[in-house]
């Protein structure tokens, strides 16, 4: 056990460049990384396993001891947030659009079917974003990536003990890996989100490039074992933010015109591009029978089309999360966010999405009136871009049981930190 933990401890040290300040040397770091652990899980240690197999995976139920370790995760943030509230509260004052999503959600519970889970599922997304604007706030942005680095790397690890010593917990029933997760797509994700900082990280010199390629084989390794091809695909965004990001930046103003045309070239061209890369990922048009479930799930969506039927607020004549019957067989999930959205808050609700995304591209656009963008920023569109892309063929949006909206809440402040930043005289 103690080897296991130096092995960690170096590991850590490794990824978090632990050269600069003695981040790591507080409790409060460890106490943060404990409760971001728990978070960033979603409960997937204290699920029973296999009760309820399913065409969409495997629906576990929680043990009763999930409660206790939920309880015990938000006192945690919250003795934390206490320390650094009034930064905290201002960052989200200034956060509107985001903030407007948490309005939303508890407002729904006056016509949800389920006003009471709502409700509590509402205040769960509230924490989630309370808990990234204490981060955004609390933090330098190089100490957000270090920790998060910190982070990938104790999940990561946590996931390979998982598969070896607990494969029938750790290893989806097929052979994908989910190690310390529920389902495999979130082991997946999660290892994107947190070690989405290395591309952003400067390269001094071949050794430093050598380092970083070194580094990204425990997160993209896991990527793969997990067959997470949403995951697959959200890499290829971040490589292109990174590449094409500092590109536009240096392009003289009169040219960026041309590029963005050319962008828009490359963007219009995805459904041909798509029939030649699907198959290189195992998956087809169809989106292995997703397209079959947005068919059915979009006339039930329009039955609410204004409103939703409230956050998480579809159930079933016994309290459940309504399924969605595609040729007679229940669908727990629609896998795609900008449905969910419409089925969770209808139109208003993706108006709101636009403004978000539309807030996203101001401060980003602000930034790049400098004569240089700092590799930072690039991270943070990175996020925010990933998500939007990878949300059509998974539910990302304000999932109140995975790490992202923390990690979507944190793109946008961390820019719109910079931002304001940049404006200040």
């Amino acid at each position: 056990m103690s080897a296991t933990l130096i092995s960690t401890s170096a590991a850590i040290a490794n990824y978090a460049e632990a050269s600069g300040p003695p981040l790591f040397k507080h409790v409060r770091t460890w106490w943060l990384l404990f409760a971001l652990f728990l978070l960033a899980d979603g409960g997937g240690l204290f699920i029973t396993k296999g009760l309820h197999p399913s065409v969409s995976g495997e629906l576990g139920q929680p043990a009763s001891s999930l409660l206790i370790v939920t309880v015990v995760t938000w006192l945690t943030f919250l003795g934390l947030i206490a320390t650094h509230i009034g930064p905290t509260l201002r960052m989200m004052l200034r956060q509107k659009a985001v903030l407007s999503f948490a309005v939303l959600a508890f407002l729904s519970a006056f016509w949800s079917q389920a006003p009471q889970a709502t409700l509590r599922k509402a205040t769960i997304l509230f924490l989630y974003m309370l808990v990234a604007w204490f981060f955004a706030t609390y933090y330098t942005p190089r100490d957000q990536m270090r920790l998060l680095f910190a982070l990938g790397v104790i999940m990561g690890l946590a996931s390979i003990a998982w598969v070896i010593f607990l494969p029938q917990y750790g290893l989806h029933g097929s052979g994908e890996w989910k190690g310390v997760f529920g389902q495999k797509n979130f082991l997946g994700s999660t290892m994107f989100y947190l070690f989405a900082g290395l591309p952003f990280c400067r390269i001094s010199s071949g050794r430093r490039l050598l380092t970083l390629a070194l580094q990204a084989i425990l997160p993209l390794g896991l990527i793969l074992l997990s067959q997470s091809r949403t995951s697959l695909i959200m890499v290829g965004v971040l490589i292109g933010v990174r590449f094409l990001g500092p590109l536009i930046n240096r392009t003289r103003r009169e040219a960026i015109p041309f590029v963005l045309y050319w962008v828009g070239i490359a963007i219009a061209a995805i459904p041909v591009t798509l029939r030649l890369i699907l198959p290189l990922l195992g998956r087809d048009l169809t989106f292995t029978g997703r397209t079959l479930t947005w068919a059915y799930a979009f006339p039930l969506a329009l039955k609410h089309l204004w409103l939703g039927y409230g956050y998480q607020g579809r159930i079933d004549a016994s309290g459940n999360p309504a399924p969605i019957n595609v040729a007679g067989i229940p669908i727990q999930t629609v896998d795609n966010g900008y449905l969910d959205i419409l089925l969770q808050f209808g139109l208003l609700g993706l108006g709101l999405l636009l403004v978000l995304l539309t807030v996203c591209m101001r401060d980003f656009l602000r930034l790049l009136r400098r004569s240089s963008v700092p590799l930072i920023a690039y991270w943070y569109v990175g996020l925010i871009l990933a998500t939007f892309v990878g949300s059509v063929t998974e539910n990302m949006f304000w999932n109140p049981y995975r790490i992202i909206p923390f990690m979507l809440v944190l793109g946008f402040a961390g820019l719109q930190n910079l931002s304001h930043e940049n404006a200040s005289p």
